[in-house]
């Protein structure tokens, strides 16, 4: 079996702390963070803050507060307000450069950092669920922006039964174990169908041309940003030599779950540009996120097994399906989101492409091409 222990599937495994140590001044800020962007302050309150101070920083949820409180305020400096910056001043691009380099991630908002670093409980021993969930840190806040962020959280708390089940699944595989094998794939699929009711609630207090023109903004990289060619320049960064970075920007496709499920599955993606840009939203994601998909897919015989036994084990084969159907599925309640909340909405400036998605790709026919390929793994 796979040496992996993610209780929680890949949220992480305490709750996200709620202050940074020894930094009262940028707690402050981040909290004042969506007063200052209505009051177009909020460039004025990142040159005034002091040093960021992370000596005696112990804990992996430390740093991530901090990655945290440096993404919001890095986010809302560049994209709110006006005409966006192209270069991140020192106090803010320094210790956001060594935070990213402590949690393994890019400087910049991923998702990791928006959803599974930056939420809390309002009961600490009730569910991980949208009603008893806040956020951490907002840009400009309100029901919109909370419940977009909320109902990932949600989606990734319902993912955790399928993958703790997905190693146990190899093992199944491995052992010639049918019966665990099947059982697995009942787990695998009653979560796909508890995230697909999640997602499906989106609408519920997300509004698309809320969603369109005030939370989707923030949420930009620069990188592929027809708004930011030349990408970004962080000052006071010795190792970056003065010249820019090109980073993607914060999107869904960069969380875990789904690319966990498809490694077990053996459910494999040509190498075209596609490819390419899967490969690169793994950087993006926590290294032991990496890791654990990367051991699933050199690991998995799973399709293997299944196609060798169609005959002895026609149930097997059903099963495997359905879980590749449900994924279908929600790729596809995606792609029907991502037509109502960016497609159809009205462009107003290059900095808001209607075509171009948040994480760099011209994403309707990426997503197509996700659908696609997924469905092509029905044995």
């Amino acid at each position: 079996m796979l040496n992996f222990t993610l209780p929680r599937g890949f949220l992480p495994a305490e709750d996200p702390i709620t202050q940074t140590p020894n930094n009262p001044a940028w707690d402050a800020t981040v909290t004042l963070l969506p007063k200052l962007l209505v009051a177009g302050k909020a460039r004025q309150a990142v040159h005034q803050l002091p040093a960021f101070n992370d000596a005696g920083f112990e804990s992996q949820a430390q740093w991530e507060r901090a990655m945290v409180v440096c993404s919001y305020l890095g986010q809302a400096y560049v994209l709110g307000e006006g005409e966006l910056a192209d270069r991140l001043p020192a106090v803010l691009a320094q210790p956001w450069v060594r935070v990213a380099k402590q949690v393994g991630r890019p400087p910049i908002m991923e998702y990791a950092t928006q959803a599974l670093n930056n939420w809390r409980r309002l009961d600490p021993n009730g569910p991980i669920e949208t009603a008893n969930l806040v956020l951490n840190c907002n840009y400009l806040g309100g029901q919109d922006e909370d419940w977009f962020v909320l109902i990932h959280v949600e989606i990734e708390s319902k993912a955790s039964a399928a993958v703790s089940a997905l190693p146990l699944a190899l093992a199944a595989a491995k052992a010639g174990d049918a019966g665990a094998l099947a059982t697995h794939f009942g787990t695998v699929i009653a979560a796909l169908q508890a995230m697909m009711m999640t997602l499906s609630r989106m609408p519920e207090r997300c509004d698309p041309y809320i969603y369109y023109n005030r939370v989707r903004p923030f949420m930009f990289g620069w990188k592929n940003n027809p708004a930011l060619p030349n990408g970004m320049i962080y000052e006071g960064v010795a190792e970056f030599g003065g010249q820019p970075q090109q980073f993607l920007g914060e999107t869904g496709a960069q969380s875990s779950v789904i690319y966990a499920i498809d490694a077990m599955l053996g459910v494999r993606h040509e190498k075209d540009s596609f490819r390419a840009y899967l490969d690169e939203l793994f950087d993006y994601m926590p290294p032991t996120h990496r890791q654990f998909i990367r051991a699933l897919e050199a690991n998995s015989t799973v399709r293997e097994y299944v196609a060798e036994h169609v005959q002895t084990h026609p149930a097997l084969r059903d099963a495997y399906n359905a879980c590749v159907t449900q994924i279908a599925q929600f790729r596809i309640k995606h792609m029907e989101y991502a037509a109502m909340y960016i497609a159809n909405q009205a462009q107003k400036n290059a900095a808001n492409s209607t075509e171009i998605g948040t994480g760099g790709t011209p994403f309707m026919r990426y997503l197509g091409k996700h659908r696609d390929a997924t469905r092509q793994h029905l044995l």
